[in-house]
């Protein structure tokens, strides 16, 4: 009887494991809810002033400098996908304002391909930090970002281009992709599988605060969704299964 019912455990485990990962595969995530800022980021080429409170992680520095990058130094390979919620806790409008995703940043210059929100809050773009824009200006699918709403970003980085879409929290995420490009805007960087989180604004003009908060990279763009935040991590199987073997 034991043996039937400890074969039943089984079977349940295993689907616990495939229902997991239909989600696709996250390679890292941050839900900031642990109020303490992970040793492994890196601040450049500004530090700017981050703080981690309430769920979220802040750029609380109005005028930190250009750029102002949280980075995780993963390494990943490509292609490369970046999903998080985003909030503009303050703003000002400047070419020096911007906030959003960083990939291909470099661990000496702290620099990269970005997709922002730029100048106002009804223009996204791509930027190659330093180097050039790339001059896609283009409003949100729905106006403008609003200060103290929370939307969501998403942008996927490989050989052939970038891509970037940003929806508010809540709704559902568009089918296509707002902005794509190839990277033929300032010289091609490297892939170092680096990812970021930007808050910048210039120390003399602009001024820009933002939040984030659910941030996760994935091996593709089909694979972060909203949704991955919500699934347990593979370590959590493991409690699992050790739970149910030792009720037989």
């Amino acid at each position: 009887m034991k043996v039937t019912k400890l074969f039943v455990a089984m079977i349940i485990v295993l689907g616990i494991s495939l229902s997991s990962t239909a989600y696709g595969k996250v390679l890292w995530k941050d839900t900031f809810d642990d109020g303490k800022i992970n040793n492994a980021y890196l601040f450049m080429s500004n530090p700017g002033e981050w703080v981690e409170k309430n769920g979220v992680i802040s750029q609380t520095n109005p005028t930190p400098g250009d750029t102002c990058y949280l980075i995780y130094p993963g390494g990943f390979g490509e292609p490369l996908a970046s999903i998080v919620k985003i909030r503009i806790d303050d703003w000002e409008n400047n070419a020096y304002s911007r906030a959003g995703l960083g990939f291909r940043l470099t661990e000496n210059s702290g620099q990269g391909y970005a997709f922002l929100i730029h100048d106002n809050l009804g223009n996204m773009e791509f930027l190659n930090d330093a180097l050039a824009w790339k001059d896609n200006d283009t409003p949100p699918p729905f106006d403008e970002v609003e200060i103290g709403e929370w939307y969501w970003m998403k942008a996927e980085i490989s050989d052939d281009g970038l891509k970037g879409k940003i929806w508010p929290d809540g709704e559902d995420e568009p089918a296509d992709w707002l902005l794509e490009s190839a990277l033929d805007f300032g010289a091609v960087r490297d892939a170092s599988g680096n990812v970021g989180l930007n808050g910048s604004s210039n120390i003399d003009a602009g001024q820009a605060l933002v939040s984030f908060d659910n941030w996760a990279v994935c091996e593709s763009a089909d694979e972060c969704t909203t949704s991955i935040m919500s699934v347990e991590s593979s370590g959590k199987l493991s409690n699992t299964w050790s739970s149910i073997k030792l009720g037989y």
